[in-house]
């Protein structure tokens, strides 16, 4: 398996002899989002932490239930992405006459997202460290503007732009294994599947880019 994050090359000409299994892949993506619904819970709980005297009572029994359906949101998020990606990857290499079926294109984007696991690690050690150390201000008002004007400086905290940094430097982890995951999956050279996968990443980044710069 570590082969993947070393030579995923070589990796995935091996694996494309055997015959199509999600099994491996499925766990993949079960573990990221997993750990991405734990730092959505953490994330959730002190924001109705802070909004808890603002919320009337009767809202608040109901909005207790937010940290853990948030949480569990994630995880199945997170297969509605891989899904996406997969199709995304899928549809563009047809431009370049690409060859393989859809089953092989999920299970190989799916090896790709070993690396998201890593930095999801990070991440959350980052953002537990953040909420444990920071004073969240209360909140006093439920106006969505006003409450985003309250959240946009602990956005720009080193901790949580390290922690977008890290999501990024990893999805390029995740790209560089999905050009040859794709390569293989669909029979492209290695120049058509590098730009297969550029073009949804970068523009990926672009996007979170813009986000951790404009809250």
């Amino acid at each position: 398996m570590l082969e993947v994050l070393t030579n995923p090359n070589k990796f995935f000409e091996t694996r494309k002899k055997g015959r199509e299994n999600l099994k491996i892949p499925v766990f993949i993506v079960l573990i990221s989002g997993i750990i991405g619904g734990i730092s959505a819970f953490l994330s959730s709980s002190i924001m109705m932490e802070a909004m808890a005297k603002t919320l009337p009572p009767e809202a608040q029994g109901f909005m207790s239930f937010m940290p853990i359906s948030t949480a569990i949101g994630a995880v199945i998020f997170s297969f509605i992405i891989w899904l996406i990606v997969a199709a995304v990857f899928f549809g563009i290499s047809c431009i370049f006459k690409g060859e393989g079926n859809f089953k092989r294109t999920l299970e190989f984007v799916g090896y790709g997202y070993i690396p998201t696991i890593i930095g999801g690690l990070i991440s959350l050690v980052l953002v537990y460290n953040f909420i444990t150390t920071v004073q969240i201000p209360a909140i006093t008002t439920t106006d969505p503007t006003k409450i985003k004007e309250v959240i946009a400086p602990l956005m720009k905290s080193p901790m949580m732009m390290l922690s977008s940094a890290v999501g990024m430097l990893f999805m390029l982890w995740s790209a560089n294994i999905w050009v040859f995951g794709l390569k293989h999956a669909r029979n492209l050279s290695t120049k058509n599947a590098l730009i297969t996968v550029a073009i949804p990443v970068a523009a990926y980044i672009l996007y979170s880019v813009y986000r951790m710069l404009g809250w």
